[in-house]
């Protein structure tokens, strides 16, 4: 499957949130669903530093600062929120040095408990984000698992996204991490460039808070401008500042945008270091 990986900034991105979901409001408690909430929050919040370092610092900060809230939740409750966290400090870790090797200590650990978690059960009687923020984890741990893995792993996370948006029809994670799925999906193995951009225009559409509607337009953004659409592009982008104004993270993408390139092609390996080596000649 061709470099079926999350997002480094978003994407894990891609992960976006919202609380209209019925399917899981009795599933978690009030505690549990609240402090979800409040790390996508804090997630936001690390687009506003100036450095990487800084970020992982402070991700480092919050976990232990919510740890012991962590711990009295569920155990499904307990995964979602380190699963949220880990792919953070992961982003931040690709984002320094895409052959870092912390990142997969971070991701190993998460990726073991909720596989551990997740036998005998399926996509219907998880929680729907423990099944997407599971998925964002192993999408980051493909590249440190055997290959023969990725196609196995990739159908299965098109079927439990489908689910997850079948009972969850206006929850931006579900249909972001959908759109991505289409667009780095090979042709043959079911990807489509115009089924990833009706998610990502879904997404947008029912982006709620602050968090939601940073990345969803950001993703929807960049859509567009592989469609080659730059007044879109533009307008949208606009709109992503308006959440957060003067992020590092927006000014890099519009660095690349600049030289041909988007979020889309940085995301993938095979494009990253060529990409790196022209915006250091900018």
């Amino acid at each position: 499957m061709k470099n079926l990986k999350k997002a480094i900034f978003a994407i894990s991105a891609i992960l976006t949130f919202s609380f209209a979901q019925k399917t899981f409001a009795a599933e978690f408690s009030e505690a549990e669903n609240t402090l979800i909430s409040e790390i996508f929050d804090f997630r936001l919040t690390l687009r506003s530093y100036a450095t990487a370092d800084e970020c992982i610092e402070k991700i480092i900060s919050y976990r232990e600062s919510i740890n012991e809230k962590i711990n009295s939740f569920s155990e499904e409750a307990q995964i979602v929120c380190t699963n949220m966290l880990a792919t953070a400090q992961y982003n931040c870790e690709y984002e320094k040095d895409m052959h870092s090797p912390k990142m997969e200590p971070i991701l190993r650990p998460q990726y073991e408990r909720l596989t551990k978690y997740s036998e005998g059960k399926t996509a219907e009687t998880l929680n729907p984000w423990f099944v997407l923020t599971s998925a964002d984890i192993t999408n980051s741990m493909m590249q440190f698992l055997p290959r023969s893995a990725s196609i196995t792993v990739g159908l299965q996370e098109k079927k439990d996204y489908a689910l997850v948006v079948k009972n969850n029809p206006q929850m931006p994670f579900a249909l972001t991490l959908s759109g991505w799925w289409y667009y780095y999906a090979p042709a043959v193995g079911g990807g489509s460039n115009s089924k990833a951009g009706e998610f990502f225009k879904k997404a947008q559409k029912y982006a709620v808070s602050s968090y939601d509607k940073y990345y969803c337009n950001i993703n929807l953004a960049q859509f567009y401008f592989e469609q080659k659409d730059t007044q879109k592009c533009g307008i949208y982008m606009e709109e992503a500042e308006k959440v957060l104004p003067g992020t590092r993270y927006i000014e890099l993408l519009k660095k690349m945008n600049k030289i041909g390139y988007s979020l889309f092609d940085y995301n993938m390996n095979s494009r990253r270091e060529k990409i790196d080596k022209k915006l250091l000649k900018q």
